[in-house]
């Protein structure tokens, strides 16, 4: 992804955040909502599970966190793991029919190490990073569970632009 798609993202999640319209009070503080489903890294090239939740603390803002385990092929003799676990903030700029839509700031930490076996020897690299992340996220609510969609903007770590989407039950 180019500078100019970062910043054009950019501007736009801070726009939404200061001038998009005022949350209803749709979301009980206190409220525990949990899922998953895929992930897709631009710069990873790859598909990945993602789980996580969020707890609502008032009408306007939640709390939470996920977990994607990137499915990074490894060729014979080489075992790459790749996974991040990231702390989510919600700010809730619209809900209205079923619909909701946040902005998201993520702060986590991704990680990744390769191994690689050749004639019985075994060399490995691994290496953490903390990551920063923004972006913006969409729900359904189909009643009993909720859909949603997540572009986000790695500006750290693994340094890409993802989207996730699943399915959210809350309990």
């Amino acid at each position: 992804m180019t500078r100019v798609n970062k910043s054009v993202l950019l501007l736009a999640v801070l726009s939404l955040l200061v001038w998009g319209p005022t949350a209803n009070a749709q979301n009980n503080p206190g409220e525990i909502t949990l899922g998953g489903g895929l992930a897709y890294g631009e710069k990873l090239s790859e598909l990945g599970l993602q789980f996580g939740g969020y707890y609502v603390l008032n009408e306007n803002m939640r709390v939470g966190g996920d977990l994607i385990y990137w499915l990074v092929d490894s060729p014979s003799g080489i075992s790459n793991t790749y996974f991040e676990v990231n702390g989510n903030f919600h700010y809730l700029f619209y809900e209205e029919n079923d619909i909701t839509l946040y902005g998201i700031g993520s702060l986590g930490i991704h990680y990744f190490s390769t191994e690689v076996s050749f004639f019985g020897m075994t060399e490995s690299v691994s290496d953490t990073d903390l990551a920063l992340g923004i972006g913006v996220g969409g729900e359904y609510d189909l009643g009993a569970v909720k859909l949603y969609a997540e572009p986000r903007l790695f500006l750290t770590g693994f340094d890409q632009f993802a989207i996730s989407f699943g399915v959210r039950y809350t309990l």
